[in-house]
């Protein structure tokens, strides 16, 4: 997906792909109440059946500028599965009667937001493969808006989850950032794969609008300094690093499973939870006990 960009992006991603943390600060006392929460215990109409239209059975839909947007399907052919999950039962996408949701009346405005929930995959994740995807004119090329927590192993520093995002406005501006696993020195990458198949594993993910964050080497193609993005693994800090501008308005549609392009997720997937707010702060964080004090936020939510 998208992969004309990757040849003069990752060599200064993989310097630069996100920032250095202390562990060191006193954040944030305690997670509020999420604004937005799907538990996945049954049916919900806000939690809507989607699929590609034209997709085949190799999940090819479209072609790859524009790809295909997930709409309702139809209810006699396509319809969620709930099974037994991590707490009661959770949302199985199976990508035969079950290809993809869509999260409805969702709105986190646009600036720092949260979404976690558990994950639990039926097969290896592949390359891109979406498992919590969200955009505005995603398939407007020119203008697109996305994020996505997702997959890659062709990339020397890929592993799972990957948090990828692209924005572009009338074809200026081009940002394709994404940061993975970051071991915990300034500049230091390595390929990890924390999302196991068949396993349940408990994602955070945090965008703070407050802070900003640095991907690869100023003067250099690719390089962007935009808002500022932690990823927790089972509540400990997995990695951080830079989410493109205008990723996140009130426009934007929430997807589980599917995106407009790639093979869609196959697994279980329950307790979704989103806020409009950082529920860590970057600059929480950066203080005494800091990270400490934010993994027990995050291990409040699971």
């Amino acid at each position: 997906m998208f992969k004309k960009f990757l040849s003069g992006v990752l060599a200064a991603a993989m310097v630069a792909g996100g920032a250095s943390y202390m562990n060191t600060a006193t954040a944030d006392a305690a997670a509020p109440k999420p604004d937005f929460y799907f538990n996945m215990d049954k049916a919900n109409k806000n939690v809507v059946a989607v699929a590609r239209k034209g997709d085949t059975t190799n999940f090819t839909a479209g072609n790859m500028d524009t790809g295909v947007m997930p709409e309702a399907a139809n209810a006699k052919k396509v319809k969620l599965k709930y099974e037994k999950g991590k707490k009661g039962k959770a949302l199985h996408l199976d990508r035969k009667s079950s290809y993809g949701a869509e999260l409805k009346k969702v709105k986190v405005g646009s600036g720092s937001w949260t979404v976690s929930f558990w994950v639990k995959p039926e097969s290896a994740l592949s390359d891109a493969m979406p498992i919590f995807f969200t955009g505005s004119k995603i398939t407007d090329p020119k203008n697109t808006k996305w994020i996505s927590i997702t997959s890659h192993s062709d990339w020397d520093l890929g592993g799972n989850p990957v948090i990828w995002s692209h924005s572009t406005t009338n074809g200026a501006k081009d940002e394709f950032p994404w940061y993975g696993y970051n071991s915990g020195e300034e500049g230091l990458w390595e390929k990890k794969e924390a999302i196991p198949t068949n396993q349940w594993t408990h994602i955070t993910m945090i965008v703070d609008a407050s802070d900003t964050c640095e991907y690869g080497a100023e003067g250099d193609d690719g390089y962007v300094k935009a808002l500022h993005g932690w990823t927790f693994v089972n509540g400990k800090l997995h990695g951080n690093g830079t989410i493109a501008h205008n990723t996140m308005s009130n426009s934007n549609r929430f997807f589980l499973g599917i995106n407009c392009w790639d093979t869609p997720f196959k697994g279980w997937i329950d307790d979704v939870k989103i806020w409009k707010k950082a529920i860590v702060t970057s600059k929480s964080i950066g203080k005494k006990n800091g990270l400490k004090n934010a993994e027990k936020v995050i291990k409040s939510i699971m």
